[in-house]
Formats: structure tokens, C-alpha cells, sequence
């Protein structure tokens, strides 16, 4: 290979030479051919690694020289990802097409070599990223390198791609933040911090991003939050040992014991409490449950439309400040208690009312429905179009009974802090439809749902 590649050299100088504006690359491609490794590096390493310069000479007899080890440590990864940058940026010239060759024959070392050598190509070689292990408890760990992060949890391993850095950035080093949170602060929690400066150009300016992770058992989660901090202008960015990213970004928990990332500075500057693994859980069997219940719907079934409710539901949501609405299993009829909490005073303990006693504060109506309901459109003001031959829904109004409603303090979701869960229990329920047809419900229902939230 050593042979090859001063012969290479030798035949490819005066073709290098004769590029305009390459008078350097020439100059290392001519120590490389009178043997000369060390002033071959000098020359070519910082050209063919400028992540802003395709210099396709350069980065084909840098490659080799990582690949042979001549002038410089063997890095065969690094030999890789130069061999990738030439092949991809001048596919059609004798360089390009010579790497190429060589660059197949790299990857065919096994997919994480291929994921490292095709990461290390794009984002360059000075990121600062460098593999990292990070022990999280007994048999716990995780592993971060340029293109993944590993996580070991009871004897397996569960492998993730995470490439971050973009072309030219640099990289603090990675962060452990431990917190411990609950009630009795007891229940610890795992976050890698990785906190990259950005460049927009060359010669900056620099963008100081903020990429959060939890790692639970085996899975890696990334924190949703805002991951632009600060711009700073310069060649270079500052040195981790010369900028505290603690003066703009911090993992902490709060009064509660919750976990919560906090901005200090900034236009963007704020707080909000990260999920819970038992919040995402919850989320994730909901969604899980309901698709599953979609599946076991007969949606080719045709039902009266004129009978009466059967009040029994199967699932709950909500939306505003308290509308909460079930459907049956068939997806064929509905219920929609819709309450003003404002006007109704629900802020403090649960509160009940009196249906019999008419008010425009609230209200508990039944939809008996012809067919099966892909969605309901209780919590939205746009209908989606349909079929004109269609039968209505047949509309049957509480005027009698009662309904307790029980909201949760604000903060039943991270993400939405704003957010609570209703709890509406009706008793002794009668209904009227239009034609003036009645029937009653002595057993009592309960719903329970997220309010909140408004859509369009």
C-alpha cells in the first residue's frame, strides 16, 4: 500500500500542479512522492480536513496516509471518511473515482464503522466528540460516539443513531446530570447533556445549541426544548474552560421534586418540567389502547338512529376549560358534558349540580349516530365535509339528574403545564330527544379526560 500509494503520488504530482489555486496541495503531494510522510501531512492534513474546502487531492493522499500510517498515527476510520468526502465531491476525476473504490472497501468493516466513517465525513474532524461511556447504576451504561449512542441495562444492549453536530461544529464535552426527584427524592434520573456550537459559516458566527437526553432502562428519550442559547461572533468559539454553560442552561428539580430544564438567559428563557417515565407510559398505553380499539370497530355497520341511547362508553377526552366527552365501543353514539368553569366556580372542590334546574353553564347531551364515527368533532370548530345523504345524529338533552365535576390541579402534563384532568360523574340521568321521547339512566357514568387545551 505504501508503494502504491508514493507511485500515485509520483504520476498524480503533475496533474496536482496543474490546478490552479492548489499550489499547496501540490507541494504536499510532492513530499509525499520524494517520501517525505512528515512534510505531507503538514502540508495536506489541514486542507484536506477543512470541513468548508473540498480539496479532492487532498483529502485522496490524506486518506492514504491514515490508512498506511506514514507521518501520522493509523486511523482507518479517519482514512475512511476522506476517502468518502473525495469520492462524493468529485466523483468524475481520477481522485474521485480511485477513493471510491477505496471507500467500498473501508465500509465493508461492519455497519458501525460505516455509520462513524459517514458521520465522521459529514460533520469534519474537529468536533470534539469524542466516544464516551457513561456508568448509570448496576449493569447500566451508555455509550455515546459520533454516529449512535448504546445503551447496555441488564445484560443487553439497545444501539440508537444520534448524529447532532452539523458540518464544521464543535462539541463541549458530554455531560452526566443525576437528579433526584419524587417526593422523597428517592427516584433517580439519568440526562446526557451535549451542548454544540454551531458555526453558520467559516469564520462563524457561532450558535450555542443544547441537545437533552433521559436515559430510561434501555431507551434513549430526547428532552423537547428550545436549543439555541446564544451567538457569539469569531473564528473560533470559546473554550469550554473560558464559558460556564451553567450561566445560560441548567437540569434541576423543582419545589415538587419533578425534573425541569430551565433557559436563564436569552430571548427564549424559561422553564418546564421534563415527563415522567410513569406520564410517558400513560401516554404511550393510551395511544396503544385506542388504536387497537379503532382496529375491533365494525365500520361497515349500520345502526337506528332513532333509538334510544344505551349510555355506556368505553373511552374519554377532553378539551376547554371543562368539556369531556366518552364513546361507545361502536363508535356509534357519544356524550358531551360541556361546563363554564369560570361561571361555574369549579377552581376549588368537586362540585355538583343540579341538570333539572336549566342554565347555560352547563350542559350533558347523547348523540345516537347512524353509523360508526371516525372522529368526533366536539373540541373543534372546523366539520369535516359530509355525506349528504347522510342521517344526523340523533340528539337526546339531560333535564334531569346530577353532575359532579372534580378538575385536578394544573401541571397533569409536562409538556403542557397548563393542563387538567376533569372527572365528571353523572347520576340519575333523563334525557329528552326532539320529538319529546325520554328515557332514564339510574346507573351512575363517569368520564375522565384532559382539559385545557383549544383548538381551531
Amino acid at each position: 500500500m505504501v508503494a502504491r500509494l508514493v507511485l500515485t503520488a509520483g504520476i498524480m504530482a503533475v496533474t496536482v500542479c496543474g490546478m490552479s489555486g492548489q499550489t499547496r496541495t501540490a507541494d504536499g503531494v510532492m513530499a509525499l512522492a520524494r517520501g517525505d510522510f512528515q512534510r505531507a501531512v503538514e502540508i495536506l492534513k489541514p486542507i484536506a480536513e477543512d470541513p468548508w474546502t473540498d480539496d479532492v487531492a487532498a483529502q485522496f493522499f490524506m486518506a492514504g496516509l491514515y490508512e498506511t500510517g506514514r507521518g501520522v498515527p493509523a486511523d482507518l476510520l479517519r482514512a475512511c471518511a476522506l476517502y468518502m468526502r473525495a469520492a462524493s465531491s468529485s466523483p468524475d476525476t481520477p481522485f474521485g473515482m480511485e477513493a471510491s473504490i477505496l471507500f467500498g472497501a473501508s465500509i465493508s468493516r461492519g455497519l458501525e464503522f460505516n455509520h462513524e466513517c459517514q458521520t465522521l465525513a459529514m460533520i469534519g474532524f474537529d468536533s470534539g466528540l469524542e466516544r464516551v461511556t457513561f456508568d448509570l447504576g448496576p449493569g447500566h451504561s451508555v455509550e455515546w460516539t459520533l454516529s449512535a449512542a448504546t445503551v447496555t441495562y441488564e445484560g443487553r444492549t439497545k444501539r440508537q443513531e444520534m448524529m447532532l453536530p452539523t458540518r464544521g461544529a464543535r462539541v463541549m464535552p458530554l455531560q452526566h446530570t443525576e437528579l433526584a426527584t419524587g417526593p422523597t427524592r428517592a427516584a433517580m434520573r439519568h440526562f446526557i447533556e451535549v451542548f454544540v456550537w454551531q458555526p453558520s459559516a467559516k469564520q462563524g458566527p457561532w450558535t450555542l445549541q443544547w441537545h437533552v437526553f433521559e436515559v430510561v432502562r434501555d431507551e434513549i428519550i430526547r428532552i423537547d426544548i428550545p436549543d439555541s442559547l446564544v451567538t457569539v461572533d469569531g473564528d473560533a468559539p470559546p473554550s469550554p474552560e473560558s464559558f460556564d454553560v451553567r450561566d445560560y442552561a441548567l437540569l434541576r428539580v423543582d419545589d415538587d421534586g419533578n425534573a425541569e430544564w430551565a433557559v436563564l438567559k436569552g430571548p427564549r428563557h424559561r422553564t418546564e418540567r421534563i415527563e415522567s417515565d410513569a406520564e410517558r407510559r400513560e401516554v404511550r398505553d393510551e395511544a396503544l389502547a385506542r388504536d387497537a380499539a379503532l382496529k375491533r370497530v365494525d365500520w361497515k355497520g349500520r345502526y337506528d338512529a332513532n333509538r334510544q341511547p344505551a349510555m355506556t362508553y368505553v373511552d374519554a377526552d377532553g378539551c376547554g376549560h371543562v368539556q369531556v366527552y366518552g364513546w361507545s365501543a361502536d363508535r356509534a353514539e357519544a356524550v358531551v358534558v360541556r361546563a363554564a368553569s369560570a361561571a361555574l366556580d369549579l377552581a376549588g372542590n368537586p362540585a355538583t349540580f343540579d341538570l333539572s334546574r336549566e342554565s347555560m353553564s352547563i350542559a350533558v347531551d347523547a348523540y345516537v349516530y347512524a353509523a360508526p364515527q371516525r372522529r368526533f368533532d366536539f373540541c373543534s370548530d372546523v366539520r369535516m365535509p359530509t355525506d349528504p345523504d347522510a342521517i344526523g345524529p340523533e340528539t337526546w338533552r339531560a333535564i334531569a339528574g346530577t353532575v359532579t365535576i372534580e378538575l385536578s390541579p394544573e401541571g397533569v402534563r409536562a409538556r403542557a403545564p397548563h393542563l387538567r384532568r376533569a372527572t365528571v360523574r353523572l347520576t340519575n340521568l333523563r334525557l329528552r330527544n326532539a320529538a319529546g321521547a325520554t328515557v332514564t339512566v339510574s346507573r351512575p357514568l363517569t368520564l375522565s379526560a384532559i382539559v385545557g387545551w383549544f383548538a381551531g
